[in-house]
């Protein structure tokens, strides 16, 4: 039992084994965060573009459908999965830009509401886009990522706008 006592050979892979589960799960935790991080700026941009499509009326007079805009975000999202089925989209218009409101994205129960609408209104008027995922997050450790229930992150985007004056 003395010469167990006095060996150290082993002590390095001990102490990394002791060592390896949190160091492991801190880097997890830090790529996950940056993979979050780089989602939603990829969301951000491409509600840009949407709402571009918006602003100038191409929507508009082109009929576009909130599935059509769904999917225009989601070919430029990437590290997404299932982004068509799992992506919200609420269009509302305003008359001035006091009156633009954040209604509440989320229910009680932590889920997306329902009653998100869709109106890209027409020359001049107040547009207000918010897009919507809930990311599942997958770190083992409290790390703040979950801002959501059952351990999910709401990503959300918006934009508001006037819409151009244009002709359809």
């Amino acid at each position: 039992m003395r010469r167990f006592a006095r060996a150290t050979r082993a002590s390095v892979a001990v102490e990394f084994a002791l060592t390896a589960i949190p160091f492991f799960a801190l880097l997890f935790a830090i790529l996950e965060a940056g993979v979050i991080f780089f989602v939603n700026a990829t969301i951000e941009n491409s509600l840009n573009d949407v709402g571009r499509l918006i602003r100038t009326g191409q929507a508009q007079t082109g009929s576009m459908t909130q599935t059509q805009l769904i999917q225009r975000i989601c070919d430029n999202v990437v590290l997404v999965s299932n982004c068509t089925a799992n992506l919200k989209l609420d269009v509302r218009t305003y008359s001035t830009f006091g009156s633009v409101t954040f209604p509440a994205a989320l229910d009680a129960d932590g889920n997306i509401v329902t009653t998100l609408k869709f109106d890209m209104g027409n020359a001049g008027d107040i547009v207000l886009i918010r897009a919507f995922y809930k990311w599942s997050v997958m770190s083992p450790l409290p790390t703040g990522l979950a801002n959501n229930s059952g351990n999910t992150r709401l990503i959300q985007s918006s934009i508001a706008f006037r819409n151009e004056p244009y002709t359809s």
